[in-house]
């Protein structure tokens, strides 16, 4: 995905959600996405992974701007399945972070960290 199509995905969140102020993305060489009051920044690895994992992590990374969050705890993973159910989505955690990702029903294969080959 290019810089744009993150910047939809997080304007169509933010909107869903309830926030109408835009929220410039950037995409950059950097080990994590974050954000902050800025803007949101969009790891440009993730472009070895499926389109709908970059998508999540869009989603993800516009909740802990959208709820002023920088942690992982249960209200922000409650938001985050409001967020994510908007999209089709749902995840099963390992902690904070996918261990699995399905789209309408449909398991998303390519993501790091997740269940290889269905085990």
């Amino acid at each position: 995905m290019e810089r744009e199509d993150y910047q939809a995905v997080v304007d169509l969140t933010s909107e869903a959600l309830g926030l109408r102020k835009p929220m410039p993305v950037r995409v950059k060489n950097v080990l994590k996405g974050m954000a902050n009051k800025q803007y949101i920044t969009i790891p440009k690895w993730l472009e070895n992974y499926d389109e709908l994992y970059q998508i999540y992590y869009a989603i993800h990374e516009t909740c802990h701007y959208l709820m002023h969050n920088k942690n992982h705890k249960d209200k922000f993973k409650k938001d985050e399945d409001r967020a994510l159910a908007l999209w089709g989505m749902s995840i099963i955690r390992k902690k904070a972070y996918p261990k699995s990702l399905c789209c309408n029903g449909q398991s998303i294969k390519n993501i790091p960290g997740g269940i290889k080959n269905g085990a």
